[in-house]
Order: structure tokens, then sequence, then C-alpha cells
């Protein structure tokens, strides 16, 4: 008797950590389902909640850099269709050449900046500085689970930011974009 309970016993072990294995593979799975980006939203909503973020993200900068000299891109949003198929917006670049600001040693400060900003309307940490490989310009960048980008560039005595990210849009472009402003 004593070695059909211990069989009873070890098998049930057996299946309870086969049991717990299903479960953690099950989890694993899930997690990295989590991580996968998600569908485009519609255009139209897309452009009007991403320019919200724009222009949150811009205060946030002017905050480092000053306010004054900031200028919109006039051409607007533009949408152009990439090779694996999605349809990225670009939102109106804003842009200045802070009078008498290190743009680069300023930078610094950027992700500390925009970081309440960014996880207000749903992105990730901003990045550290980035040196560009070649140098000549640096920038700081946040994704969102979407794909949406902010990313904030000091090129010499220019300070650029800029948001983009996919839409679903058919055909992909501008024509299907609403009027910001």
């Amino acid at each position: 008797m004593p070695e059909q309970a211990t069989t009873r016993r070890e098998g049930a072990t057996t299946r309870a950590a086969g049991v717990a294995l299903a479960l953690a593979a099950l989890a694993t799975l899930a997690a990295c389902g989590a991580d996968e980006p998600t569908e485009p939203a519609p255009a139209a909503d897309a452009v009007t909640e991403y320019e919200q973020t724009r222009q949150d993200a811009l205060a946030a900068v002017q905050d480092v850099y000053g306010s004054d000299g900031w200028a919109d891109d006039e051409r607007g949003a533009t949408a152009t269709a990439q090779d694996d198929g999605r349809c990225v917006v670009f939102l109106p670049d804003a842009s200045a050449t802070p009078g008498g600001a290190d743009a680069y040693a300023l930078l610094a400060e950027v992700p500390a900046a925009l970081a309440p900003v960014l996880d207000e309307h749903g992105f990730g940490e901003p990045s550290d500085v980035v040196e560009a490989e070649h140098g000549g310009s640096a920038s700081v960048e946040a994704e969102d689970p979407a794909g949406w980008s902010v990313r904030v560039t000091a090129d010499g005595d220019l300070v650029r930011l800029d948001v983009s990210g996919p839409v679903d849009l058919d055909p992909c472009d501008e024509a299907g974009l609403p009027e910001l402003g």
C-alpha cells in the first residue's frame, strides 16, 4: 500500500507542475500579445487626438526653450503611404531658433518636461538625449502603443517638434485628413 500512495502523490505533483507550466506559458503568450501594436485609428479621429498631444508637448518644450519664435510648418498635416502598406500621418512640425540658448544643452531638460504630458496622453517615457550617428543633431523621442511618436530634435540653432503615426486612411493622401486649427 505505501507504494501506491507514494505513486499517487507523485502523479498529483507531476500533474500540478504540468498545470503550473501550462499556465505560465499562457501568461507569457498573453503578455507578448499585449505588446503588439493596435490597429490604426481612423485618420480623422487620430489627427484630432494627436494634434492635442502635439499642442501639449509643444507647451512643455516651450517651458524649456521659451515660447518666442515658434512657428508651425505651413503645409499642415500630410499622409504618406509606407512600403510596408501603412499610412503614416505627419502633423505640422513646430520649430524655433531660441535666441541665445544652447539648443543641445537645453535638450537634456526636455525628457523631464515632456514626461508628464506624454504620460497623460498614453505615451511611454521619453528617451534620454540620443546623438545622431553621424553628428549634427540630437533628439528625444517617445512612442505610444498605437505607434505614434513625439520627437524633439536640436539641430544646430534649430529646435523642432514633430509628431507622426499610423492611421486608417484609404487612399493615403491629404484629401482624407481633417483641417487643423
